[in-house]
């Protein structure tokens, strides 16, 4: 023990600060891949949600993404080995994503017009022999 001015240093009271493992942060990353929410987790590793915010944070954030990147591994690996059900699965992620990429590319769509707009538009597109007649020119300027 340290001692300050002759006198010894006082025992720490209270809980242990939590330390997470190696297996705790597999657990939140793997719990999060499978949508369970923070208080299920934190339930779950029997620690406060809070703690759980504090100490897993990347896994929190990240977790999904990780376990993703590693599930879609493990399909590449065993498309390649010749699953037939793997290949098909991949084939139907590609798919999905270049539709999702086709959506973004084709961008914002003009706002619907209601009918009162619409006849509004048609009115001014009007020309030919129905067009409204120019407004007089003035001779006078100011």
């Amino acid at each position: 023990m340290a001692e300050n001015d002759g006198r010894p240093e006082p025992k720490r009271r209270g809980r242990p600060s939590y330390k997470p493992t190696l297996e705790a942060r597999e657990t939140v990353e793997q719990m999060k891949f499978c949508g369970e929410s923070d208080n299920v987790i934190a339930r779950a590793l029997q620690i406060d949600p809070d703690t759980l915010r504090k100490h897993f944070a990347d896994e929190l954030q990240d977790g999904h993404a990780h376990r993703r990147r590693e599930v879609i591994g493990l399909l590449f690996r065993s498309a390649r080995d010749g699953n037939v059900s793997a290949q098909k699965h991949l084939e139907g992620i590609g798919r999905a994503s270049g539709a999702a990429e086709a959506l973004e590319r084709r961008g914002d769509k003009a706002p619907k017009l209601g009918k009162k707009e619409e006849r509004q538009l048609a009115a001014e597109g009007v020309a030919g022999r129905f067009a409204p007649p120019l407004p007089p020119k003035l001779i006078v300027s100011n």
